[in-house]
């Protein structure tokens, strides 16, 4: 791996020894799947790295594609995931996509008339479909 891809997966595996060696192995840009034994709609979660620097997450379920700023913010986000402490969430409008985020368990979200949230967790406990 190029060396943005190595310093992103040695930070990872620092937090997670867990999830050493799940990247896919001989190429220059991160792939690493972490897959979810739960087979909850999320899925399991990927991370890549682009030609760029760029770091990618996403999960198994559509529209959850997510540009990450920083190696800090992706530990955040694949800690919060992981512990259910954090939340997936698709926005539809009349039933397109209309917006992905992340949600904090606990924390109130915004939301807009007629928009409809689908709530995905790890661990599919908290999975929920809201009507805005």
């Amino acid at each position: 791996m190029n060396s943005f891809s190595t310093e992103v997966y040695n930070e990872i595996i620092t937090l997670f020894p867990q999830l050493e060696g799940l990247n896919k192995q001989d190429t220059d840009l991160l792939e690493f799947t972490f897959e979810n034994d739960q087979k909850t709609p999320m899925g399991s979660i990927y991370i890549q790295t682009s030609d760029d620097d760029q770091i990618w997450i996403r999960a198994d379920h559509p529209f959850t594609t997510y540009a990450v700023d920083s190696v800090e913010e992706l530990i955040y986000i694949i800690g919060g995931i992981i512990s259910n402490e954090m939340f997936w969430v698709v926005a539809y409008d009349e039933g397109e996509w209309d917006d992905s985020f992340f949600a904090l368990k606990g924390h109130e979200m915004e939301m807009e008339q007629g928009i409809e949230y689908k709530i995905l967790s790890w661990d599919g406990s908290e999975d929920q479909l809201i009507k805005g």
